[in-house]
This record gives structure tokens, sequence and C-alpha cells, in this order.
């Protein structure tokens, strides 16, 4: 259903939910976020971690059928005393994957809707417009960019078999900062902040980021969009490099914009190529 009447969207933090529920206006809104403020979207369904049971209930009254994630979710403070019974059959697991890395985490929230009748779909299946395809090119990379792609390529890797992070900067080959669990704004805060001493004046310097090995892009693509642009451009940085149709790039004209004021360059190009 082209409507979105279908969908429902597990709105997370930042811009993804209300740009996917801009396109799927009749889609259902669901946020885990506590607030009073009132969203302003309609079909809002305000949820409780402790009453997984009486969300699936809820979805399935109300004719849903597919569900979409987006937007990071805090990892929530669990109250026992608030648990409905199919919460309470699933804690012994869920409390186990609470402490583990995000894709483990997310993979039991998703098999836990795969196994209730309800279909996930990833942002860029019901959007594909969000990411960028093979070969996009913005802006005209430094000389030595592919030795520094390839630094980041082995140093993702490592991050990747302990489920760490997705984003890394190098600059001259040498790593200025990767990204943990603080996220990407705080990574490249971070860069900008690192003294001139370490660093080489008009070397370039790139933010290289692309998914996890094994992540599920259906329900955990990473997200970047201006905001990470300006910071990377207020870090010193030349350009950024994704892995193409696997990260999600929102308000593309904008993002352009700023890369195009700032000598930026942007490119969507396999990493290991």
């Amino acid at each position: 259903m082209n409507d979105g009447s279908d969908l429902a969207i597990i709105s997370g933090s930042g811009n993804l939910p209300l740009l996917i529920k801009k396109s799927f206006k009749k889609a259902t809104y669901i946020t885990f976020n506590k607030s009073e403020k009132k969203l302003p979207v309609n079909n809002v369904v305000k949820c409780e971690f402790e009453k997984l049971g009486s969300l699936f209930d809820s979805l399935k009254k109300n004719g849903i059928s597919r569900i979409v994630m987006a937007g990071a979710i805090s990892r929530p403070q669990i109250q026992q005393s608030k648990m409905d019974d199919y919460t309470k059959s699933i804690m012994p697991t869920l409390s186990g994957k609470l402490v583990q890395g995000d894709n483990e985490l997310l993979s039991f929230i998703a098999r836990e809707f795969e196994q209730n009748g309800y279909k996930i779909v990833g942002a860029s299946d019901i959007m594909p417009d969000l990411v960028l395809k093979p070969g996009f090119a913005h802006g005209t990379p430094y000389r030595s960019i592919q030795r520094d792609v390839k630094k980041a390529d082995k140093v993702l890797k490592i991050l990747s078999s302990e489920d760490i992070g997705q984003g890394v900067v190098v600059e001259n080959g040498l790593v200025l900062g990767i990204e943990t669990l603080q996220g990407t704004n705080e990574l490249l805060k971070f860069v900008g902040k690192t003294s001139s001493h370490l660093r080489i004046t008009g070397a370039g310097g790139v933010f290289v980021k692309r998914p996890k090995a094994n992540q599920n892009l259906q329900f955990d693509m990473p997200v970047i969009g201006p905001e990470t642009i300006n910071l990377a451009c207020s870090a010193g940085l030349r350009g950024l490099v994704v892995s193409p149709l696997s990260v999600i790039v929102l308000d593309q004209k904008k993002c352009l914009q700023i890369a195009k004021s700032n000598n930026f360059f942007i490119l969507a190009k396999d990493l290991t190529n």
C-alpha cells in the first residue's frame, strides 16, 4: 500500500522517522519517547518497552503488516514491575542482548517482530533515493585519497569484528579518530579538536563511513546528513567516502550545497576497490 496504511514506523532520534512519515502519510508512528510534547504527525502510538505484547496486539488491530525501524533508540531501563506477560517471557534473553552490541540487540528485536507476523523493511527499500548509487561523485578528491581509504578499510574491518563502529577518519595515512558508542558527530568534533602539531597542514583527511560486517541494513543502516558534512568541514577534512547503497544520506541537496561551499568532496564507492 503506497499510502503506508499497512506500515508502522518505529521512530528513534533524528529526522529520518519524520521524513518517512511525510512520504507515507497514513503510516502508524510508534514512539518510545515518554515526553508529553505533541509530535507534528498523526497516527501516533506511544509505547513502553515493558509492554511489547500490547504493542503487537495494537498493531494487528490496526492492520499493520510492515515495520520500518528509523533512527537511533536509546537502550531502555526496563522496569520489571511494569512488564506485560509477553515481555516477561523474553526478558531472560533480552537482558543479555541489552549489554551487547547494537547489531545483537536490534537483530533480536527484529526477530521478535517477525515471529509475530510482521515483515521488517528497510528505509531504503521503501525510499530508495535515500542512499547514494555506486559511482556517485561530487567534488575532486586529493591525490592520496586511495591510500587513506585503504587504511580506513583496514581499521573498519577490525572495528566491525568487535561490533564497535561504522566510521573512521584518516589523514595522511594516520588515524585521527574512530566512531564508538558516542556516534558520528562526537567523532568529528573530537577530530576537530586534534592538536595542530599532530596534523599536516593541507594534507587532506577523509571521513569514511560504511556498515559493519553482517549488519542488517533493513533495520540498522548508517545515517548521515547536513550536520555530518558541516562537522567534517569544521574538522578540517577534505571529503567523505561512503559505501554505495548502504548509507542513508538525509537532505542530499543541502549536503551537496555545504560540500560545494567548502570545496569538500563526497564519493560513494566500494572501499576495497
